[in-house]
C-alpha cells in the first residue's frame, strides 16, 4: 500500500471513529469500555472499536475542548472516567456529519453516473 492510500485510510478511520464518539455522546455521557460496547451492540458485532484506538482520539477531543471528562466513584476503590460532550462538541458534530454525507453524496453519485453527468450538490 503506498503512503498516499495509507494517509487517506488512517485519515477516513479518525474522522468515522470520531463522529461515532461524538455521536454516543451526544446522547449521553458514557466511559470508554461503554462506548465501545454500545457500537459493538449497535452493529450487531460486525464493528469493534480497541479501546488502544478510541482513547487517543477521546484526548485529542479533550485538548479540542470538545469533550470534558470527569470522575465517578462506582464502588469504594473503583472509579470510572466520563466523557462529557461539550458546545463545542456539538458544533463539531454537526460540521462533521454535514461533510461526511456530502462525501458520501459525491461518492454515490461518482459511483452511479454516467459520461456527461455532473454532480449537483444539495442545498
Amino acid at each position: 500500500m503506498n503512503s498516499t492510500k495509507s494517509q487517506l485510510t488512517t485519515g477516513l478511520k479518525k474522522a468515522t471513529i470520531e463522529m461515532m464518539l461524538l455521536k454516543l455522546l451526544s446522547e449521553s455521557d458514557m466511559y470508554g469500555y461503554q462506548m465501545t460496547q454500545e457500537l459493538k451492540k449497535r452493529s450487531t458485532g460486525i464493528y469493534t472499536l480497541l479501546e488502544g484506538s478510541m482513547y487517543p482520539i477521546l484526548y485529542r477531543l479533550s485538548d479540542q475542548e470538545h469533550v470534558s471528562f470527569y470522575e465517578k466513584k462506582v464502588t469504594q476503590r473503583q472509579s470510572r472516567v466520563y466523557y462529557h460532550l461539550e458546545e463545542k462538541g456539538v458544533q463539531y458534530l454537526k460540521q462533521l456529519l454535514s461533510d461526511y454525507e456530502q462525501f458520501l453524496d459525491v461518492i454515490s453519485f461518482l459511483l452511479y453516473s454516467e459520461t456527461g453527468d455532473v454532480y449537483q450538490e444539495r442545498q
